[in-house]
This record gives C-alpha cells, structure tokens and sequence, in this order.
C-alpha cells in the first residue's frame, strides 16, 4: 500500500501540527518540501489556495491542516487526540481554530518577517510590525493562555491533545526568530511550552526543524 503523503515546508507551524499529530498516532507516510510561495501549476491543482499542508492518499486530496486533523482523527481514532466528551472535544477544536489564527499570525509573523522575508523575498523585516506585536498582540496571547491553562498540565481535559499541538506549533518559528517566552511574567506558559516540547512524539520534530548552523 501506497503510503500518504504530506505536501508542505516543514518549517511551517501548520505542517508541523499535522507532523506531530502524524508521530503520536504512529501513522506513516512521506514528506515532500514544497514552498507555498510560487508553487507550480501542479501543486496548486491540488491546493487551490497554494496554502500547506496538502495531504494526499491515493484520490483523496485534503488541502488544510485542520480538515486533515480531522479526518485523520476519524480514520486513526486511537490514540485520541479529541476528548471523547463534547464540552472539552469543543474546547480542544477552539484552541485549534485560535492557535491558526490569532497565535500564528502573531508568533509566527516575527519568522516571516526576520527569517523568511529576508531570505526569500529579499525585503527588509518589517520592524514596525513586529515591535507592535511583542508589545501588544503577543502579551494579550499569553495573559489569555495563562488563563486558560491554570495549573493544569495540558490545556485540555487532563490529556494531551490537539489543542497542546496547535498551540504551541508556532512558538517552534516564534524561538528560531530569536524571541522567547518571558519565564518570569509568564511561568506557566514558559514551562508549558517547554513541556509540549519535549514530549516523544513532538521533540524529534522541534529538534529536527531547527536552522542547521
């Protein structure tokens, strides 16, 4: 049997969070490297909005790493990475859908802005933007995730899950980019990301995505 295939540069935090889900339910598959930025006619047939993560297995074709999570959640059920109850089922997909959003866009953009649009679009980083995010955007992140989490060890139900995943995907970019989590105003996100981390399923890809020197 053909093995599926993730389409997407790993350095992404979106293809990371399929990666991880990926090594935790023990699923194999292959990896191609491809850039969202001026992708090929081809890859765009297959991801009409030249975004990644692509999966593809055999005809089926899913262009977006939360549809992808949640197929892969149906197809591979066990080991779970949504809570069986709905309160905290619900919860874990919010904090999937506010880890795309408002903490990629966020951590994330300090990557782009420092790392990737130096490197590939030959630009300045937009510093302006960045200062503006590590003094807004991203402590409001964090007050709201230190919040949330509480003393707990995962942030949802007791248990790892695809909340843990999403949410700390792009602290991976945010720490490549230079920053990091201040332990001393946010204790509790600091280790939790740490945490996450270092976990089996998750520390070969931290590691392994880092600039080779």
């Amino acid at each position: 049997m053909t093995r599926p295939i993730v389409h997407g540069d790993n350095i992404s935090p979106y293809v990371r969070k399929v990666r991880v889900a990926l090594a935790f339910k023990g699923i194999e598959y292959e990896n191609t490297q491809q850039n969202p930025f001026g992708a090929p006619a081809e890859y765009r047939a297959k991801s009409p909005l030249s975004k990644i993560p692509c999966w593809e297995e055999g005809d089926l074709i899913l262009p977006d790493s939360s549809v992808i999570l949640s197929y892969l959640e149906h197809r591979w059920p066990d080991p779970a990475l949504l809570p069986a109850e709905p309160g905290p089922r619900a919860r874990a997909l919010w904090f999937e859908e506010y880890a795309d959003t408002k903490v990629a866009e966020s951590l994330a953009m300090i990557f782009f802005q420092r790392v990737v649009r130096p490197a590939v679009f030959k630009q300045d980083a937009d510093e302006a933007s960045i200062e503006k995010a590590l003094t807004g955007a991203i402590p409001d992140i964090f007050d709201y995730l230190t919040d949330c989490l509480g003393d707990q060890e995962f942030m949802v139900g007791g248990a790892f899950s695809l909340a843990d995943i999403a949410l700390t995907s792009s602290f991976v970019n945010f720490f490549i980019a230079g920053e990091k989590v201040d332990a001393e105003r946010w204790p509790e996100i600091a280790a939790y990301v740490d945490r996450i981390h270092a976990l089996p399923c998750y520390a070969p890809i931290v590691a392994g995505d880092q600039p080779r020197r």
